[in-house]
């Protein structure tokens, strides 16, 4: 569950580029503030260009800020924050698997035969069955990406951050990442998830919309799919806004709500869907 200890903030952030012919500047970000919780799931959405993979870079501290601050809760923060990026390949330093996995403090602490088991567990929790030994150039994008999020999960990280983790992914894949990063979860790591598939933000306890370089949401995400009611006025879907469909759970909800059927409470999910179908 989250708490209020603050693990990391940002406070009056920018980030401003120079463009290539070195004459004129880009702004990413303009003014940003958020602070992100221990044992927080926050899912981080918006369209292309309107800054989220610059949040990634930014906590991961691969990225200065042109203004602001950033926060950590202790000095070793920075240290327990791992990422899986949009680019597996930038990620890696050893040729093999298992040379992946030995920079890990943990590989130091076993014998060979004891880290051969290691690796297979490892593997094992991100649906990954392949030889240690596999030359990570082999590997496919699918592949390669599993193997980084194996490796930031064994590293046992504070927060982890995920920038669209299942964008090389099939559907049984990204069905394994899911489930490996909602264990972690569980045993009390803080998740940063970056995604344009919206269908995977139904675990987050916290929604960040960003849109041209601003956040134009934090909250819930029954907030952020349906709206909320003031004044008995039905305020747009802030997803909608920001212009994305929601999911087809959400959209069909919506469809029931219109006709007049009461969902509670309003699902994120099927599963959540077909729930609140049965209890009526």
């Amino acid at each position: 569950m989250p708490t209020s200890e603050k693990l990391m903030s940002l406070k009056n952030a920018s980030v401003v580029y120079r463009t290539e012919s070195g004459e004129g500047r880009r702004v990413v970000w303009s003014d940003v503030s958020l602070d992100i919780h221990r044992g927080e799931w926050i899912a981080v959405v918006g369209p292309n260009g309107s800054g989220k993979s610059t949040l990634a870079s930014v906590l991961l501290g691969l990225n200065p800020l042109s203004a602001g601050q950033v926060h950590r809760g202790n000095q070793a923060a920075e240290a327990k924050t791992r990422g899986v990026l949009q680019l597996p390949e930038a990620q890696f330093i050893g040729e093999t698997v298992g040379e992946e996995l030995d920079f890990l403090p943990t590989a130091d602490q076993l014998t060979m035969e004891k880290r051969r088991a290691w690796y297979a567990e490892v593997l094992n929790e991100v649906g990954l069955t392949i030889s240690p030994d596999r030359k990570m150039a082999t590997l496919s994008g699918g592949q390669k990406q599993l193997v980084n999020l194996a490796v930031a999960l064994a590293s046992q990280p504070e927060i982890l951050l995920l920038d669209e983790p299942t964008a090389m992914l099939d559907p049984a894949a990204r069905k394994e990442v899911r489930e490996a990063v909602r264990q972690a979860h569980q045993r009390g790591t803080t998740i940063v998830w970056i995604s344009h598939r919206l269908e995977e933000v139904a675990d987050a306890t916290r929604i960040i919309g960003f849109g041209a370089g601003r956040i134009t949401f934090d909250g819930e995400p029954r907030a952020f799919f349906y709206g909320t009611t003031e004044s008995s006025r039905q305020v747009t879907s802030p997803c909608v806004e920001l212009g994305f469909d929601p999911p087809f759970a959400v959209q069909t909800a919506m469809s029931l709500l219109e006709q007049g059927v009461t969902l509670q409470p309003l699902p994120l999910n099927l599963e959540e869907l077909a729930e609140a179908i049965a209890c009526r």
